[in-house]
């Protein structure tokens, strides 16, 4: 991993990449809100340049990355494969070829653009305010909906700045790089830092309980208590521990002014939880087993879930609850969590060669953990990875930008400068 040797840009070419490079990966989180084809077609860009760089310097230091290796085997194994889809091998054939943007999108970030201690902050500073915009945004939307036009249905889901309903999982996913560098920024300056870093991370907690996504306030929560125990400095954990104390008075009084929202994030989730496997996504998981099971071996092929799983299962189950109709969903474009879908899709092996994927970002990781940054990044990516959370494709265009753009966040640092920039704090 240790990029000491590489070679010194020198080339006019190899400036010019750079420096549209640096550009286009300070426009990535705003490209994120705008849609997912501007943000795929940004994270392309910045792919394809950073591959032009690699070739112009030739400078391969990427290829000692483990994490980076096994990604390619992962690559190469869906294209091997993609011919012996059991549906239709065209979609496996155009999913693998397309999948290799989203290491190297990690690569360019970590490896080039963000290498540098003061651009990686720049990156973090402009995912910071997008972060709070759409936490604003949010908030905006919910007293709107509730207060001024009264026009919702019950549980009401907020879109932020997004076409669709997915501001609290971003809010989530992103927060915590960026909670990193504003406490970095906090315990360099005076104690009145803190009132902006507080009023902010509330900020952000509170648009992700009022957004009414269940997985995304778990995950917020199960975030939280990682961070503030992990963290190496002590008068910061001590106080993030009591932001979350005011968290849980301001939870209570989020229930005083919307009990709905209280019930559907406290109440609904608990419920959910007590009954998950006949639940929807329950469902779903055992479709995705369901259809691995027709190729264990190397899976039933990239994008194929979606056409094999109606075949084998009833796609729909409609039935008359107590108070309500509720639908039980059994097929879908992809299975709703990461495990489920590369087993059903990709089979033991695709399976295994992720997981060792996974293992290398935790070998990069625990040599960087007590960088602030490093570790909201590696939260980031292990909350896309948590287990028994409904989640988006892996596979997925924006899915995919935010889980690879935080890889690249989280090795933008070699062992040593994480570690000298701890000491410093």
């Amino acid at each position: 991993m240790a990029r000491e040797d590489a070679q010194p840009v020198t080339s006019p070419a190899a400036v010019r990449l750079l420096t549209v490079g640096r550009v286009l990966a300070l426009l990535l989180p705003l490209l994120l809100i705008i849609g997912p084809g501007p943000a795929d077609v940004g994270a392309s860009l910045l792919a394809c340049l950073f591959v032009g760089y690699a070739i112009i310097t030739r400078d391969l230091s990427i290829l000692r990355a483990w994490w980076f290796r096994i990604a390619l085997i992962f690559w190469v194994f869906m294209l091997a494969t993609a011919p012996f889809a059991l549906a239709d091998p065209s979609d496996a054939l155009n999913r693998g070829l397309t999948f290799l943007r989203f290491p190297v999108l990690a690569a360019a970030l970590g490896f080039w653009i963000l290498k540098e201690p003061e651009w990686r902050d720049r990156y973090v500073a402009v995912l910071t305010a997008v972060v709070v915009f759409s936490a604003l945004w949010a908030l905006a939307e919910f007293v709107w909906t509730t207060q001024v036009v009264q026009s919702y249905s019950r549980p009401l889901r907020l879109y932020g700045p997004f076409t669709d309903r997915k501001v609290g999982i971003f809010l989530t996913k992103m927060m915590f790089p960026c909670l990193g560098l504003a406490v970095l920024w906090a315990v360099a300056g005076t104690s009145r830092r803190l009132v902006p870093l507080f009023a902010g991370f509330l900020l952000v907690l509170l648009a992700i309980f009022l957004s009414g996504e269940r997985s995304a306030f778990l995950l917020a929560g199960l975030g939280c208590l990682i961070f503030v125990f992990s963290i190496g400095l002590g008068r910061i954990r001590r106080l993030m521990i009591g932001a979350l104390f005011i968290g849980l008075i301001g939870g209570l009084g989020a229930y005083l002014v919307s009990p709905g929202i209280f019930d559907r994030q406290i109440k609904s989730t608990v419920t959910m939880l007590s009954r998950l496997p006949v639940t929807t996504y329950g469902l779903l998981w055992q479709s995705g087993i369901e259809v691995g099971e027709l190729s264990p071996v190397i899976g039933v092929g990239g994008k194929n879930f979606r056409i094999l799983c109606p075949e084998i299962r009833s796609p729909t189950l409609i039935f008359r609850g107590t108070d309500y109709r509720e639908g039980l969903i059994f097929c879908s474009t992809h299975p709703h969590s990461v495990y489920p879908e590369i087993f059903s899709e990709h089979g033991v092996i695709g399976l295994a060669i992720f997981v060792a994927m996974i293992g290398g970002l935790v070998a990069t990781y625990r040599g960087q953990r007590r960088d602030p940054v490093i570790l909201g990044a590696g939260l980031g990516i292990l909350l896309t990875l948590w287990p028994l959370v409904p989640h988006g494709s892996f596979f997925n265009n924006w899915n995919g930008i935010v889980f690879w753009s935080l890889v690249g966040v989280m090795v933008s640092h070699t062992t040593a400068s994480a570690n000298r920039r701890a000491r410093a704090v």
